[in-house]
């Protein structure tokens, strides 16, 4: 598991700690149990659908980068030379 640094004003932060508290958590665990409850409310294409608008510009450019240029690094793959050279 990695960590998960969120930056928020300190009237929000204590705002969301006194929530955490009211339900009897931690701010931390109260973040992981909303992420949880997100990811179990939708299918898993529901949520590939959703990362895929979300990053649908990003992918988009990417593509014409790699129609324009060819792909990063792919001259050092085709012209390494193998193990047994």
């Amino acid at each position: 598991m990695t960590n998960l640094t969120i930056r928020m004003a300190p009237q929000e932060k204590d705002k969301l700690t006194a929530w955490a508290a009211v339900k009897g958590t931690s701010v931390t665990d109260y973040i992981k149990q909303l992420v949880a409850a997100d990811m179990a409310a939708g299918s898993p294409q529901d949520r590939a659908d959703a990362w895929f608008h979300e990053n649908e510009a990003a992918i988009s450019s990417e593509a014409q980068h790699i129609r324009n240029g060819g792909l990063p690094g792919s001259h050092l793959a085709l012209n390494h030379p193998w193990p047994d050279a």
